[in-house]
């Protein structure tokens, strides 16, 4: 009982210093500002389907920009500690390892929580204001769904950072090293997979009338990145990334494809689904190995 009370303090000391973070507060504005921009675009061109228009041009911007934020969460959670001094001073008192990295992934996964909330509510104020909808239970269920799907891909990037907090021996160190893993994984990521299956299959993306083989090898790499299944699950594309192409051709188009049930849209996806479940819980489990048995001795010197 006292350890889960320890586990909640240093959640919420985490909350609160990743809130009134300068460069959290920052970024959580400029986000908003950008998110609002798209949504205000799309539900001009929306008229009375929000999910219509240019509604895909927000999950882009989502995937695209806010995995920053989630690693902005992460990147430091162990290593402030470490230069600050205070991770010896935490295991001076009667906490375990597992509380304190418990409590600093709660802390962090309760911030992003709050992050995707505000941009959730940010997209439906600015759609429903411009297009003139009607708020309806299928608009809310779907909503609701976009923001489970959002929170799933961006806790992949908190634990990369939390990961890369742990592993590395400086914040400058793990910020740098996020960054990169951010820019592969939702920039890149399409231009690398397509060239490297055109150089596989000797085939050229562009060629329309012979690039099958190209096509299919690329539909299996692609499956690699998260943002492919966040993608195939809003929007049925198989990348937002750049040059991101399959030869998956789902009938469904996403979360936002009102054409469908939802029954419909879970037998296209559910793979998906799971995928994004499953690779932040691995990722979480990995750092708390890694944490667990490291020479923490090492920073008492």
């Amino acid at each position: 009982m006292k350890t889960n009370r320890n586990v909640f303090v240093i959640a919420q000391k985490e909350f609160a210093d990743n809130v009134w973070s300068p460069k959290f507060i920052t970024l959580l504005l400029t986000f908003t500002v950008i998110v609002f921009s798209k949504s205000y675009i799309a539900g001009i061109g929306a008229e009375d389907n929000i999910f219509s228009g240019r509604f895909l041009d927000i999950g882009q911007i989502i995937a695209l920009f806010l995995p920053f934020m989630g690693i902005t969460l992460g990147f430091d959670a162990m290593s402030k500690e470490r230069e600050r001094g205070s991770l010896n001073v935490l295991l001076t008192h009667p906490l375990y390892r597992d509380t304190i990295i418990t409590g600093k992934t709660l802390g962090a996964m309760v911030t992003l929580a709050m992050v995707v909330f505000v941009a959730t509510i940010t997209v439906l104020g600015a759609l429903f204001a411009t297009s003139g909808a009607e708020l309806s239970s299928l608009v809310l269920n779907r909503f609701l769904i976009f923001a489970i799907l959002t929170y799933l891909f961006l806790s992949i990037f908190v634990a990369f950072g939390i990961l890369g907090s742990i592993v590395t021996k400086n914040a400058t160190k793990s910020l740098i090293y996020n960054i990169v893993i951010w820019l592969i994984l939702c920039i890149a990521f399409g231009m690398i997979v397509a060239t490297a299956s055109s150089i596989a299959t000797g085939e050229k993306p562009l060629d329309l009338s012979n690039n099958d083989h190209f096509l299919e090898v690329n539909a299996v790499v692609q499956k690699l990145s998260p943002d492919h299944h966040y993608a195939m699950t809003v929007s049925g594309r198989p990348s937002f990334s750049w040059l991101g192409v399959s030869s998956e051709r789902p009938n469904v188009k996403g979360i936002s494809d009102t054409e469908h049930t939802l029954e419909q849209w879970w037998y296209e996806f559910w793979p998906n689904v799971v995928v994004l479940i499953a690779t932040p819980a691995f990722l979480t489990i990995m750092a708390f190995m890694a944490f667990l048995r490291q020479d923490i001795s090492k920073d008492m010197r």
